[in-house]
């Protein structure tokens, strides 16, 4: 486990605590390795029935921790064809949450975004604060809709919502995903955790067989939807849309945090991306 990553059994349900207070519980590569880990153990042991994913402090998840641009667009310096291993790479990542051998359920509250909404999208069941945020506001530093998402929300909800929350990237509250049919119940945040313990108690008393049994009908039926294709699409496209060119007059998000610095070329991409179809 990372050190920003907690992993418990109680009885049959297996959580998995998100610990980064201080930075919003933003996730690492390596934070999303230990998730996986946890899931992947999880998964492998007969006495858990569940798995739950929440996060301490002020939020759910931040996004992805865009500290370290090399690791978040690659270095200007690289190939497209190392540009692509890591996409693929990371687009295996939620297909293996999405697949995980066990029922999944989210508890979000607080900002849910970038990553942390691709959990909720995967996981089996989320349970959202009435707090909770929603978005991909990665849209922002011009990723084009290039995201397994795309494909995956226009079969969700339809292309003109799967427009609104992929080419936008704008911000969602809890009711409107809720609403969307992207989280399963609202709640107020201080009753998250009973609810979310109490759909566990649920989940966890149903037979060991008929859980492995709906695993493998949920691969299949995802299958057959065409959910599964949605991953290599991301792989191939993403990192080439990481790389687009921008005419003088766009914003260039790699090129503002080259000329001035991360907080600088943060604080300018909201100052780009504001109003009501951001909602940021």
């Amino acid at each position: 486990m990372s050190e920003h990553i907690a992993y418990s059994r109680a009885d049959a349900v297996a959580h998995l605590v998100i610990d980064r207070p201080d930075k919003r519980n933003a996730l690492t590569a390596e934070m999303v390795e230990a998730l996986l880990a946890g899931v992947r153990r999880a998964s492998a042991d007969d006495d858990v029935k569940v798995i739950v994913i929440r996060a301490e402090g002020p939020a759910f998840c931040a996004g992805f921790d865009i500290t370290d641009t090399r690791d978040f667009h690659g270095a200007s310096d690289e190939s497209p064809r190392a540009r692509l291993g890591a996409l693929r790479e990371k687009s295996a990542w939620m297909r293996e949450f999405l697949l995980v051998g066990k029922p999944l359920v989210v508890a979000a509250h607080g900002a849910c975004v970038g990553i942390g909404t691709y959990l909720c999208l995967v996981a089996d069941f989320a349970l959202a604060a009435d707090d909770a945020a929603f978005g991909l506001p990665e849209e922002r530093f011009g990723s084009a809709g290039a995201t397994w998402a795309y494909p995956f929300l226009i079969r969700e909800v339809g292309l003109k919502r799967a427009n609104e929350i992929v080419l936008t990237g704008r911000r969602f509250g809890a009711a409107e995903f809720r609403d969307l049919g992207l989280v399963n119940r609202v709640v107020p945040r201080a009753e998250l955790a009973t609810a979310t313990d109490g759909l566990c108690a649920a989940l966890a008393s149903l037979p060991r067989d008929g859980i492995a049994l709906n695993r493998a009908v949920k691969e299949l039926s995802l299958a057959v939807v065409g959910h599964l294709d949605a991953f290599p699409f991301h792989a191939g496209l993403h990192a080439n849309a990481e790389r687009i060119r921008r005419e003088p007059d766009e914003f260039d998000f790699l090129a503002a945090v080259e000329a001035d610095g991360m907080r600088a070329a943060l604080e300018r991409r909201n100052r780009e991306f504001g109003g009501d179809w951001w909602g940021w």
